[in-house]
């Protein structure tokens, strides 16, 4: 008997062999969803080329969704409300994919809404959405994009919404990738590590905006749209962000001076060879004062809002 449980443990003990999951019309799984709700952690969801009007939400670690072939589109549906792709597990690679015209009521329809930690992007398409990427929820997990193009669509208005919006995790890594035709900001970081590396970035409003942590832009091309209505600068970083830019090159196209960098920060940003033409500037921080007195202002009505809810809820409780 004991020989039994023995063999039984080491069984157990041993993982499940990674399988691949094929999607298409004369495959296993005829949609990328149904094929995602049965992977378990190291499988691959391999998917051909084709439209597939499909969403898909899971939790399960280590999973890779890939296409097979150029021509992958998942489109004009989402899955909570939220996006095409919601992905609550860690360690996840997206690859080879185009996600599309994501649209849901509160504005915010996102090709992928990262929950879990950590995402590989490598070379996927967004095309037509609210939002590109969200990955609202803070962690130690690493995001990376690479080889990603995010192209048309957005939220025009007093606040659009940006191609690609991350909150307080470890590290944000963004490396030659392409923003075109998105209203409203592009990145928006507040990563403890936010990197951007040999990218082109085109915007109507900003090309980077980074609050906290590192800040290291490289050999990227950002550009103002003719169209741009935002601060006249193509990066904003604030609170005690530590900037460091070299050699990016800022392309205005307003027909107005415009900044590389408005630098809202406590740091003296670490500028080196950066290509700007007469008449536009690498760096100024106009406005500083009058967003660090905002930032006060947003606090404490925040804490009002916080002192006046816990009064209420011992009240109620009362």
């Amino acid at each position: 008997m004991r020989a039994v449980l023995l063999a039984m443990a080491l069984l157990a003990a041993v993982p499940a062999k990674a399988r691949t999951l094929s999607v298409g019309p004369d495959q296993e799984f005829d949609r990328p969803s149904l094929a995602i709700a049965v992977a378990a952690e190291g499988d691959t969801v391999l998917i051909e080329p084709g439209t597939y009007y499909d969403c898909a939400s899971w939790a399960a670690n280590g999973i890779t969704i890939a296409g097979r072939a150029p021509g992958v589109v998942l489109t004009d549906t989402t899955c909570g409300a939220k996006a095409i792709l919601v992905i609550q597990g860690d360690d996840t690679v997206v690859r080879d994919l185009t996600l599309a015209r994501a649209r849901v009521p509160d504005g915010n329809g996102a090709g992928v809404r990262l929950e879990g930690q950590s995402l590989l992007l490598q070379r996927v398409q967004f095309v037509n959405n609210e939002v590109g990427m969200i990955a609202g929820i803070g962690g130690p997990g690493t995001i990376r994009v690479e080889q990603c193009r995010f192209e048309g669509g957005g939220v025009a208005g007093d606040q659009p919404s940006v191609a690609l919006s991350v909150g307080p995790v470890a590290a944000l890594q963004v490396a030659q990738s392409v923003f075109t035709g998105v209203k409203g900001s592009q990145v928006g970081s507040s990563a403890m590590q936010t990197e951007l590396t040999g990218n082109r970035i085109q915007t109507s409003r900003l090309a980077v905006s980074a609050a906290g942590g590192a800040l290291l832009l490289e050999d990227n091309v950002l550009e103002l749209a003719h169209d741009n209505t935002g601060r006249q600068a193509a990066v904003v970083a604030s609170g005690d962000t530590r900037v460091v830019m070299r050699r990016n090159r800022l392309a205005n196209d307003t027909g107005r001076p415009a900044a590389l960098l408005l630098d809202w920060t406590s740091e003296t940003p670490r500028l080196e060879n950066n290509i700007v033409v007469p008449g536009d500037q690498e760096v100024r921080s106009d406005g500083v004062w009058r967003h660090r007195v905002g930032a006060v202002l947003f606090e404490a009505k925040s804490s009002v809002r916080s002192l006046l809810g816990a009064a209420k809820r011992q009240v109620l409780g009362q």
